[in-house]
Formats: C-alpha cells, sequence, structure tokens
C-alpha cells in the first residue's frame, strides 16, 4: 500500500510539473503552416503566450510565403516534453515550463515567451568554467563554428532573423555570455 501511495504521490508531481504554467500566463495554440527540408507543405503547432501570438502568425505566414525551410513544429509534449530531445529532432517549438540550464530561474520558455528555430543547425553554446563548451543540442556539435557554410543557419542576413527582429524580439544568437543561435524571445 505505501509503495502505491508513493508511486501514485510522484505521478501526481510530474503530472503538475509538466502541465504547470506560470500565475498571469495565458497560453494559445497556433496552427502554421511551413515548408519542410524536403519542400513540402506542412502543419505546424505552436503553444506559445497570447501577448506574442499576433507576431508569430504573422512570422511563420511571412516565412512560409518565402519558402523558408523549418524541419518540423511541434509542442514540447510531442517529445515527453524532453527539451534535448525535442531539439535533437530539430523541432521548432515555444513553450517549455523549465528552469534556465543550471538554475532555477524560469526560462521565458516557460512563460511562452521565447520560441527556438531549427535548433540541431543553431544549437545554443556556452563555455563552462573549464574552458570546455556545453553544446545543446550535444547532437549540434557540428554546427557550433558559425563562420562554417551550412544549410539552416539563422545568421544576421537571415530571413527569419529579420522577421523576429522586425517583430521586437531579441536573438540568443546576440548574447555575449553565451550563444543561442536557435532562441528569440520577447
Amino acid at each position: 500500500m505505501m509503495k502505491r501511495l508513493l508511486i501514485t504521490g510522484c505521478w501526481l508531481l510530474a503530472a503538475q510539473w509538466l502541465t504547470a504554467q506560470p500565475a498571469g500566463v495565458q497560453l494559445d495554440t497556433l496552427q502554421v503552416q511551413h515548408i519542410d527540408f524536403q519542400g513540402r507543405s506542412q502543419q505546424g503547432v505552436i503553444i506559445c503566450n497570447t501577448a506574442i501570438a499576433k507576431d508569430l502568425q504573422e512570422i511563420f505566414a511571412e516565412l512560409y510565403r518565402q519558402k523558408y525551410p523549418i524541419e518540423r513544429i511541434r509542442p514540447i509534449s510531442d517529445y515527453d516534453n524532453d527539451d534535448e530531445r525535442s531539439m535533437q529532432a530539430n523541432n521548432t517549438s515555444c513553450y517549455c515550463y523549465r528552469p534556465i540550464a543550471g538554475s532555477t530561474k524560469l526560462s521565458n520558455h516557460a512563460r511562452g515567451m521565447a520560441i527556438d528555430i531549427n535548433p540541431l543547425y543553431n544549437p545554443c553554446v556556452r563555455r563552462k568554467k573549464d574552458g570546455t563548451l556545453k553544446v545543446e543540442p550535444a547532437t549540434g556539435r557540428p554546427y557550433v563554428d558559425r563562420s562554417k557554410s551550412f544549410k539552416y543557419k539563422i545568421t544576421t542576413n537571415d530571413l527569419c532573423y529579420r522577421l523576429f527582429l522586425q517583430h521586437g524580439f531579441r536573438w540568443g544568437g546576440s548574447w555575449r555570455t553565451l550563444k543561442d543561435y536557435q532562441h528569440f524571445e520577447k
């Protein structure tokens, strides 16, 4: 009986964590069209804060019109709320209830105010105290060197970058202490 209560209690805590959101956050579910890496039209789903829903609808409509390739757009729940799994699948997503890596502070993803675009090709890169690099997703290591030429790379000349900045977002690729090339936030 005690094991059953413990397991049930742990499951309830996990369920609360996975469905949690900060107080006052209003989320919206957007259906957006996008062009996948094979050039096919796809229907994607973005869960985001209502405060940025209109911006995202406009940005993704223009990306679609311009045939900007995005491999997939699925909610993080399709990956069991595992951010690393989602990024390794090169999944573009917005809402993910989690703290900032290495911190207890909630990320802007937990508020639905940040989105990661083609994260495999645009990894988050941090230099650790010992000088080594932490790359997220781990499989994004071949795309850390931004001086190399490769497909799906977000740069300051990129349409995706320009559209997000026109809508008032900040790009993680411009940060000083770490480079989060996939990340746009308000």
